[in-house]
């Protein structure tokens, strides 16, 4: 593991201050593939980071040993600053106020596990825990470009889909916490399977996993292509770009399914924006205006003139700024 110092230079970097504060907390993001710890101040700056692949495979009491051992290593990193409390962004789906997973199709064989009391124990902080997707949601409406938004989504295209809903200035759990699982909305009727089982879903369709599946069939096809069976979503964007017709083929399914998916939240939820993040935003790149232009399409009539969907301005920090919102609300920040 490598801890970086981490103070931003760009005059448009997430910040609420001009300099950072005086009290600090320990944000953490855990992806399908990846896990994140930073220390971070009240206006959004990170004063230290590191990152560690997830292998969820493991399993969470794995994941969590060595999460412990990346947090005292950014920790060390710092010196003495005061940490007020741990802030958790995570896939899910996940209870926010326990952290037990359930059924995460990301994080294979954590369901029924939380991680909070071996954390809470090891360290002593209060530790709160939400939705990734949800938390973004919620960063945008605190360090994006639309600062003091109260209706706003974030949908996240990654290793999995899902999206972060800010409604009437508040985010939307739902009943238990599952609220946003925008990826299992059904976009093609019968379509290939997202890891929990839902036949046509946009995680199905659309997200890095099914990407990479499509193109892991794709030699058996019998079709002239560059892609190998191990190929994954980036691999399949760059051979897209030189023309692989295969390549364009899987990128132009994706396209069409996120399009559906966004035209879909469009009229449920009527926001001011949906936000765009995740891993896959850099590989759409070259076909973000297609893919605008499809939703436009789809979408009900009064998107005519263009739909409010854009990209993040916040990269791959929107959840681990979220992480440090719940952490700060948590100690009265």
């Amino acid at each position: 593991m490598t801890v970086v110092r981490y103070i931003p230079t760009d005059p448009f970097a997430p910040r609420l201050t001009d300099a950072p504060g005086e009290r600090y907390v320990l944000a953490i993001d855990i992806g399908g593939t990846g896990m994140r710890v930073a220390v971070v101040d009240r206006g959004g700056w990170s004063l230290a980071r590191a990152r560690i692949p997830t292998q969820p495979q493991w399993g969470l009491i794995d994941a969590t040993a060595r999460l412990e051992a990346l947090m005292r290593e950014v920790m060390f990193e710092v010196g003495e600053v005061e940490i007020g409390a741990i802030g958790i962004s995570t896939a899910g789906p996940v209870d926010p106020t326990t952290g037990i997973y359930r059924h995460p199709p990301n994080l294979p064989g954590w369901h029924g596990l939380s991680m909070i009391p071996a954390l809470a124990a090891s360290f002593g902080l209060p530790v709160v825990l939400g939705h990734d997707a949800t938390l973004a949601a919620l960063a945008e409406t605190r360090f994006g470009t639309h600062r003091g938004a109260r209706d706003l989504v974030y949908l996240t295209l990654s290793t999995g889909i899902g999206a972060g809903i800010v409604a009437g200035g508040r985010p939307v759990t739902g009943s238990t916490g599952g609220a946003g699982e925008a990826g299992h909305l059904i976009v093609q009727p019968g379509g290939p399977s997202c890891g929990a089982g839902c036949r046509g879903c946009l995680e199905g369709v659309a997200s890095g996993s099914a990407i990479a599946r499509a193109a892991s069939e794709a030699p058996a096809g019998g079709l002239e292509t560059s892609l190998t069976a191990d190929a994954d979503a980036a691999a399949v964007f760059a051979a897209a770009e030189v023309g692989d017709a295969v390549a364009r083929e899987i990128v132009g399914a994706a396209i069409e399914g996120i399009a559906t998916g966004l035209a879909g939240l469009l009229a449920l939820l009527d926001p001011e924006a949906i936000v765009v993040g995740g891993g896959l935003v850099a590989g759409l790149d070259s076909w973000w205006d297609a893919l605008l232009d499809r939703t436009r399409e789809i979408a009900l009539p009064r998107y005519g003139d263009g739909v409010p969907v854009e990209r993040t301005t916040l990269g791959d920090d929107a959840s681990l700024l979220g992480a440090s919102l719940i952490a700060f609300e948590a100690v009265g920040g």
